[in-house]
């Protein structure tokens, strides 16, 4: 009945009841809770009947299972916790009670109720009703200020702890021996005000200040969270620090001084010890000596200590110390003397993780090297220098927080030697990046290079030491590697393929290194959507009369194998007079394999330039190019004579009298499409494009009847949308099958002769076909189509047949050439009748004839029409030809072996006219076998015609 009277006066009446039990013997604790003081009083007897160590909770709860203080809900009482004993703040019970009559005279405070706790004193002051935590916590704080200030020495940790548990009247202690009971001391006191006591401790409730802050562990950001496996404080350093006179004059005490100590201060000593990396050792260390000392009871006592000390809290517990130590407002806690950060041993050093923006790749394992000294990697990461500070003493300093190394230098002949450098990122993962040496001397340009790749420091100085440590141990160790300034095979060797930022091997993708030519071009490559709704949108193809789309599509996957042939280079150009019939579409889906299609593929916007120095850079990677149609017919021509060569035309460089630096030859495909016909417009500028129709395969596209607009409009969505997965399985498919796959192109190439007829002449397309039906095969063996592909190759055969036929129709005889000359140049000509010479013997003229045309511009020939004789100026002859890319000794020898039986004289080719020309050289001609007048009528109508066009 006692303690129910008890427990009533110093609990709130809302909330649940909380009782803990812990038992010495066998190191049982016992945490439960209750809605009802009856249950909590009988549990708490039940426990001290089993030998346990019973306390009760001060504060009620909110929810049971939590004994935290946010959960405290309300509170009745303001308590102490005096300790007895020869080495306690009070030698005897007597001794504390006395001091108590002091302090509660001083402060004018109610007499209190008091209980026996086995050995010291508990001491209560209970309100006439509950408050809240709130409330109560801030006259609570106040009210332990008090205490330190009027010298009423106590456990400084009870008096504001809302969370506090202290023994049970009528229950037992059990750490003397034999147990002691606790109990009632005298009469319970009288119940008092709050505003009452809070008016005692100092005045009006705006008046008292906000409780000073306790140790909570902080909640750490994210990047010292990621390194705080790397911080560590060491009790063995505090220990050294302290001894010699720079460290904690309070831990000296602890350690010296253990006998003698309170119990609250040898805790914050053990606060410190505990959270050392050797407080294993430490906490027993300066605990022997102490009269209550237990191994098991020490480990015990460890165990409650959430954190650390403050040194404010050493402060309370033993004042007049601390406000004289030279780390005063200078750190927290003493914990921060034995601060030192971890180095990573060789174990640490090997991490799992991805690679920055390859989408394909999985976690790679990387091997962190060992930085230059004096710089070092912590053991959860980041870059570190050994230092010292003002004093001289060693210092780790951090210098950045995630892991950043340079792996290897490079010459780049764009940005001259450079560092390929690793940035370990917590959350994107792993990316290199090139940084030119130029860069790491000047402080701006450094931190400019740098913060561009997300590394962002306020003091750039220590960095740019760090990175110039690793310049120079590279320079001594290593040779400088080529910058990787194309895309494609890596080597001769084959066992590797670049796509943007990802090197492909067999069994695995790692990270390319930037050059100064290929990083702008990486986010082309980067993919988007999934791999398997590319497949199902891909099958939209897989249907019959779609032939032609399946093929352009495929030159994407014969580029790939065009290193294993001579040929550099073929092209396929797909025209029609309409439009809206997947030419271009057909090229997106092509180009979706490797990347972005609205990126991948070059419009005609592009300069001509550009557009090579992207096949440079691409090399082994598809070269796709939409809407040729506008494009100059010189232009096509000198296009389709540089493709075989596989190389830019070469041009000086942006600075000096320098070359600008080319690549490796491009072995690769080229698709083109447009609404006329290349070999047409080519025939604009040139009579027989009959060279260029063998780099240029050729196709007019049909009409294919879709099933719905809606059909190819959701078609060609997806491929936007979802791209850039297949290439890198596919070339992992190539590598782990390459000989056979070389075996499989040439097998193709073998047939598609024999089938197609093909001879030398004919090589290009023999490359182009061979490779891209090899390539739809390779693919749907790796499982990435299912598509037929015999009735590709029957379309392919018949196109290349097609192809020939035309190319024969394109020879001509010497003859028409001829006749072409004559019909550009019909108004050049003098057209006379024959006739002997007019002057007489005395050089007067007796007959002048008047021809039927005179030349309106450059003179280029005589032709008589009455004997159907012509005479050609050489010089003329010999431009046209060179215009027209026509041979001009051939042509010449064509005309003396046909039917004109051209022969070469001395003639004036004024003669019977009044144009005064000397005898000059001249070829000439016998037009009988195939000038008639319907001919000469033809020439004069088209002359007319070339005529009209040169004026508009």
């Amino acid at each position: 009945m006692e303690t129910k009277q008890f427990l009533e006066s110093v609990l709130g009446d809302e909330g649940y009841y909380c009782i803990f039990a812990s038992r010495a013997s066998d190191e049982r604790k016992v945490q439960k809770f209750y809605d009802n003081l009856d249950a909590a009083i009988h549990a708490a007897h039940n426990l001290d009947a089993e030998g346990y160590d019973a306390y009760f909770a001060l504060g009620t709860f909110d929810q049971a299972g939590s004994r935290k203080v946010p959960n405290v809900k309300q509170l009745r009482s303001f308590f102490l916790d005096l300790d007895c004993g020869p080495t306690k703040d009070y030698a005897t019970q007597s001794d504390a009670l006395a001091a108590l009559r002091l302090f509660c005279k001083e402060l004018k405070l109610p007499r209190p109720t008091l209980v026996n706790s086995g050995r010291g004193i508990h001491v209560y002051w209970p309100l006439v009703a509950p408050v809240s935590r709130e409330t109560w916590v801030l006259v609570a704080e106040q009210f332990k200020r008090m205490c330190t200030k009027h010298g009423m020495r106590n456990d400084p940790a009870v008096p504001a702890d809302a969370a506090r548990v202290l023994r049970v009247p009528s229950t037992h202690n059990y750490k003397p021996n034999p147990p002691a009971l606790v109990s009632l001391v005298g009469e319970m006191g009288t119940p008092v005000e709050f505003n009452v006591f809070r008016d005692l401790m100092g005045g009006d409730e705006d008046a008292i200040l906000l409780p000073p802050k306790k140790y909570v562990p902080q909640q750490q950001d994210a990047m010292m969270q990621a390194l705080s496996g790397s911080f560590v404080s060491r009790f063995k350093t505090i220990l050294i620090k302290t001894m010699s006179g720079t460290g904690c004059e309070q831990l000296k005490e602890v350690i010296n001084n253990q006998p003698n100590i309170s119990e609250p201060l040898w805790r914050a000593g053990l606060s410190i010890a505990k959270f050392c990396v050797d407080g294993g050792k430490a906490v027993h260390k300066i605990s022997s000596k102490h009269p209550e000392y237990t191994f098991a009871g020490t480990e015990e006592k460890v165990d409650l200590i959430k954190g650390p000390y403050l040194c404010t809290r050493f402060d309370e517990y033993r004042a007049g110390v601390c406000h004289d130590c030279k780390h005063w407002g200078k750190i927290k806690s003493p914990i921060s003397l034995g601060r030192e950060v971890q180095e990573a041993d060789e174990s640490d050093n090997i991490v799992i993780e991805k690679p920055l923006g390859v989408t394909a790749a999985t976690p790679i394992r990387y091997t962190i090297p060992k930085y230059p000294h004096p710089f070092f990697r912590g053991k959860s990461g980041g870059v570190f220098k050994h230092s010292k500070n003002a004093e001289g003493e060693d210092k780790d300093v951090m210098v950045y927080f995630n892991d950043l190394y340079v792996i290897r230098r490079i010459k780049d002949p764009e940005a001259g030697e450079s560092l390929v450098m690793r940035l370990h990122l917590p959350k994107d993962g792993v990316r290199e990046f090139t940084l030119p040496l130029t860069a790491v001397g000047t402080k701006d340009e450094f931190r400019k290079h740098l913060a561009a790749q997300g590394v962002a420091v306020l003091n750039v100085q220590e960095l740019m030491e760090y990175t110039m440590r690793w310049v120079n141990e590279l320079q001594f160790n290593s040779e400088a590697d080529e910058a990787c300034r194309q895309f494609g095979w890596k080597d001769d060797s084959h066992e590797s393929f670049v796509v943007g930022n990802m090197e492909v091997f067999k069994d695995r993708v790692e990270v390319s290194s930037p050059s100064a030519a290929t990083v702008g071009l990486f986010p082309i490559f980067k993919a988007k959507g999934t791999l398997e709704k590319w497949k199902q949108t891909i099958e939209f193809y897989n249907q019959p009369n779609m032939e032609l789309h399946q093929f352009m599509f495929g030159l994407s996957l014969g580029s790939v194998l065009m290193e294993f042939q001579p040929i550099n280079a073929a092209a396929f150009h797909a025209w029609s007079k309409g439009s809206g019939l997947g030419k271009t579409t057909a090229m997106y889906a092509g180009a979706s394999i490797w990347g972005d299609p609205d990126l991948l593929v070059m419009q005609e916007r592009d300069t001509f330039n550009s557009k090579m120095n992207r096949a440079e850079v691409y090399k082994n990677i598809v070269c796709y190019m939409d809407e040729m149609t506008n494009t100059k017919p010189q232009d096509l021509s000198d296009w389709a004579y540089q493709l075989p060569s596989g190389l830019q035309r070469n041009r000086m460089g942006p600075k000096g009298n320098v070359e600008r630096v080319r690549g490796k030859p491009w072995k690769t495909l080229f698709g083109t499409t447009g609404n006329t016909s290349m070999l047409e417009r080519i025939a604009l500028f040139k009579a027989l494009p009959q060279a260029e129709a063998q780099r240029v395969l050729e196709y007019r596209v049909e009409p294919v009847k879709f099933a719905t607009k809606t059909e190819t409009d959701v078609f060609s969505a997806d491929i936007k949308d979802n791209f850039g997965h297949a290439g890198v399985l596919y070339i992992q498919y190539i590598l782990n099958n390459l000989d056979a796959v070389k075996e499989l192109a040439m097998t193709v190439q073998r047939k598609l002769d024999a089938a197609s007829s093909l001879s030398a002449e004919n090589r290009y397309w023999s490359a182009l076909a061979s490779r891209t039906i090899a390539g739809l095969m390779l693919l749907k063996k790796a499982g990435l189509i299912n598509w037929q592909i015999a009735p590709i190759v029957q379309w392919i055969v018949k196109v290349m047949a097609e192809a020939k036929a035309m190319v024969g129709e394109m020879s001509v005889d010497v003859e028409t050439q001829l006749t072409d000359y004559m019909a550009e140049n019909y108004n050049n000509m003098l057209r006379i009748k024959s006739t002997d010479d007019a002057r007489n013997t005395a050089g007067s003229l007796d007959k002048i004839i008047v021809p039927d045309g005179s030349p309106r511009g450059h003179f280029v020939a005589r032709y008589e029409y009455d004997l159907k004789k012509l005479y050609l100026l050489p010089k003329p002859l010999k431009t046209w030809c060179g215009k027209q890319q026509i041979n001009y000794a051939g042509f010449v020898d064509g005309l003396k072996t046909g039917g004109t039986k051209a022969t070469k004289a001395k003639v004036r080719l004024g003669k019977g006219t009044h144009i005064n020309m000397p005898p000059t050289d001249v070829l000439i001609l016998d037009c009988t076998g195939f000038m008639d007048d319907e001919t000469e009528q033809a020439l004069a109508t088209t002359a007319a015609l070339f005529e009209k066009q040169g004026q508009a």
